[in-house]
């Protein structure tokens, strides 16, 4: 537990970390939120009226400790942009990048892990050379130019999916569900596929060299049982540590696909507030991705004991 309550401590200072940089970078911006609130036509006494309320006339560490007050106490404020509390858009917003993320983290492990072992297990052969040019080339398009690319070929071409993707509930319609979001989630799997294959194909190429996989093999046990049972699991450490950290990544890239699809998440409304200058809107949504982002870390390093007991051991003697 006190292992535990550490990493809390550690994660939620990353938060306001995180969260106070954005704050300062905001003020950098070109405009005045002020004066978009305000309206046109709006005087000079308006104007000032209004930063007076917004709060925008305190130094900045005061309008950050202001805003970090009211969040905690569960005061998200409200969007003068969509004039709705900002709470109503995150509810409506996260589940949706949630579903794209999380769609495409087991796209990208469900291809990576048995094409990488079985590649790692026919090391230097043909599907071995194969797998590892497809994974570079995956590796070196950027999420921009592959959406683009999927998008008219199976969109505008073929018209097997929409260009443009609604967001439809999986149990009202499961087909239209995964139509819509088949597009923004491959584009967002493909690097993150190609990161994790060439990264567990190396561990599982190193693991299969060990001795205790020389003493299976003498033994006559089968190949399935050997890669999946003896080499994969100790392969599989770098392999997490690279799920969590692309958490970051995977932020970032829906941002690029949901703006490239028009899909309604937390990228689309984040890059939507930053044109309209809508400050707390901005604010909020990256406290909440930086704390999805800490969360989901702070999840894997405690899998890491389940996955090694010597990880186990080690916490509860510090």
């Amino acid at each position: 537990m006190r292992y535990v309550a550490h990493r809390l401590v550690r994660l939620l200072l990353v938060v306001v970390v995180v969260t106070f940089l954005t704050s300062m970078a905001l003020r950098f911006f070109p405009g005045d939120p002020a004066v978009l609130r305000a309206g046109p036509g709006a005087t000079n006494e308006q104007i000032e009226q209004e930063r007076e309320e917004m709060g925008l006339n305190d130094p900045i560490p005061v309008q950050y400790l202001n805003w970090l007050g009211d969040l905690l106490t569960g005061d998200f404020g409200v969007s003068y942009a969509y004039n709705v509390p900002i709470w109503d858009l995150v509810q409506e917003r996260l589940p949706v990048s949630i579903v794209v993320m999380l769609y495409a983290q087991i796209l990208a492990l469900a291809f990576a892990i048995p094409l990488a072992s079985w590649a790692a297990f026919r090391s230097g052969r043909v599907f071995d050379r194969a797998t590892n040019t497809a994974a570079f080339v995956l590796l070196c398009t950027p999420n921009l130019v592959l959406g683009v690319v999927l998008a008219l070929v199976f969109a505008v071409r073929f018209g097997w999916f929409p260009a443009t993707s609604r967001d439809v509930s999986l149990f009202d319609d499961p087909v239209e569900h995964f139509k819509a979001y088949a597009l923004p989630v491959i584009t967002l799997a493909a690097g993150l596929f190609a990161g994790y294959f060439r990264l567990l194909r190396s561990d599982m190429s190193a693991t299969l060299q060990q001795d205790f996989i020389t003493l299976a093999r003498a033994k006559g046990m089968p190949t399935r049982t050997i890669l999946l049972r003896h080499a994969l699991r100790p392969s599989c450490f770098s392999l997490l540590t690279a799920a969590a950290v692309n958490t970051g990544a995977l932020i970032g890239g829906a941002f690029v696909v949901e703006y490239l699809f028009q899909l309604n998440g937390m990228g689309l409304l984040t890059v939507d507030a930053i044109s309209r200058r809508d400050y707390a809107v901005v604010q909020v949504c990256v406290a909440v991705l930086a704390l999805v982002f800490v969360l989901v870390n702070f999840a894997v390093d405690l899998f890491y004991a389940v996955l090694d007991p010597r990880v186990r051991h080690a916490r509860a003697l510090a």
